[in-house]
């Protein structure tokens, strides 16, 4: 087959995929015919290469969502190691531990922005400290009109979470409140700011073709969250706090990430592009590039992203799928964290050596190669991803590069589904 040399061409941020699937990933994607491109580095790049000092590595989250002491030797080593954590608020004194260790670590007390919870509760008084802004005693006495009910007036609980019990976000005085407790709570105890689950936008989710009485659509009811996030992300600024909130699987609903992030400073997408060993997002209408353009649409606006692939030490495919494609879009703000068990929020994510990994400055944003392949060059690296459900794409590179092992290499085969990270020879 004849060598094809491209010039790359920067592709647009929300280029728009061939081919469709249903959301369990099952696109049937025309297969790549296998080519060998050229790689071509500018005498610019080089000379940057040589002359770079810049350090941009992978920045790593922590979500702490268990009940156990977190060890002070576990802090000690995985302070340095995250730059932002998640805890529940009855850990607040941790969040001086961890700045001891490292002062520049973001500290969030995870808050659920949608329910309050009746566990929560001892001897008829509302915990402390809760994984919610109300306390379920507080409002059930005081506001009953704040619980979100069906049809039939009855209470709405989370499917599969006991004790759960969702509330009307669109209700003022609840939003009001909801904010001014959280702040005070996150003033009070040094927080740098809260993570608020479950940004809901769909009337149905966690009771699947139970609707809420009052609400008579999906866009009344995301009407009703940034009307909530609105009086947060106000209440947040008086103190200076941080706002992040869970939107996860805003790709299967155009233009609700891009209207929640008005009123946020960053969101956490929980299911990134893989979703556990051998499954994987791949390149469709509301597929890969939908997905990844959340970051950039965050980054765009230095706000932060959250990255979760459920990814595990065993699945090295799933790993660097993930990993090159955080680095595809990734400019400083975006953070990235692997999960293997769902909702499994205790130990720290594995820790791996391509963490360390100094990437240099980006030359530029992403481009496309070809169909559901896409590639960034940095100053000292090079990502390569091939979205594609099928088929495979051979490289040659004009200079050599070390792949993932630390091998020497001039040519590479990019499968579907697959991601890898070139290191330059001359930065090591």
């Amino acid at each position: 087959m004849n060598k094809l040399i491209l010039n790359l061409v920067a592709v647009s941020i929300i280029f728009i995929c061939q081919g469709c699937s249903s959301d369990n990933n099952e696109a049937i994607s025309e297969e790549i015919d296998s080519s060998e491109i050229d790689i071509i580095e500018t005498p610019s790049v080089l000379e940057e290469t040589s002359n770079d000092t810049i350090v941009n590595q992978t920045k790593l989250f922590w979500l702490y969502l268990h009940h156990e002491e977190i060890p002070n030797a576990l802090i000690e080593t995985e302070a340095p190691r995250r730059d932002l954590i998640v805890m529940n608020a009855w850990f607040h004194e941790y969040v001086q531990k961890f700045k001891s260790v490292n002062p520049d670590i973001k500290t969030l007390v995870y808050k659920d922005l949608s329910s309050t919870r009746s566990y929560a509760v001892e001897n008829g008084t509302d915990n402390a400290y809760l994984p919610t802004g109300i306390g379920f005693e507080y409002a059930n006495s005081n506001y009953p009109e704040w619980f979100l009910v069906d049809e039939n007036n009855n209470r709405l609980e989370y499917t599969g979470y006991t004790d759960h019990w969702q509330m009307d976000i669109g209700n003022t005085a609840y939003q009001q409140l909801w904010a001014d407790q959280v702040v005070d709570e996150l003033v009070a105890n040094d927080w740098d700011g809260v993570l608020m689950d479950n940004a809901i936008y769909t009337l149905d989710t966690y009771h699947e073709n139970i609707f809420p009485k009052n609400y008579e659509s999906n866009e009344d009811f995301q009407l009703a969250y940034k009307s909530m996030l609105t009086t947060i992300n106000t209440r947040l600024k008086v103190d200076n706090k941080i706002g992040i909130a869970n939107i996860t699987n805003t790709r299967l609903h155009p233009d609700v990430w891009e209207s929640y992030m008005q009123h946020l400073d960053g969101a956490l997408d929980e299911w990134w592009l893989v979703f556990g060993n051998g499954n994987y997002l791949s390149d469709y209408t509301e597929g890969f590039i939908p997905q990844i353009n959340e970051v950039v649409v965050n980054e765009s606006k230095n706000k932060i992203t959250l990255v979760q692939p459920h990814t595990s030490t065993n699945d090295n495919q799933g790993f660097y799928y993930a990993f090159a494609s955080y680095w595809l879009v990734n400019d400083g703000s975006t953070y990235f964290s692997e999960q293997e068990v769902t909702d499994a929020y205790n130990e720290p994510s594995p820790w791996r050596d391509e963490y360390t990994w100094n990437f240099g400055v980006a030359t530029g944003n992403f481009t496309q190669l070809e169909n559901g392949l896409y590639q960034r060059e940095f100053s000292r690296a090079l990502v390569l991803v091939n979205a594609s459900d099928t088929g495979s794409v051979q490289l040659d590179l004009d200079t050599p590069y070390l792949n993932e092992e630390g091998e020497e290499v001039s040519s590479i085969v990019v499968n579907a589904l697959s991601g890898t990270v070139l290191r330059k020879i001359s930065e090591q």
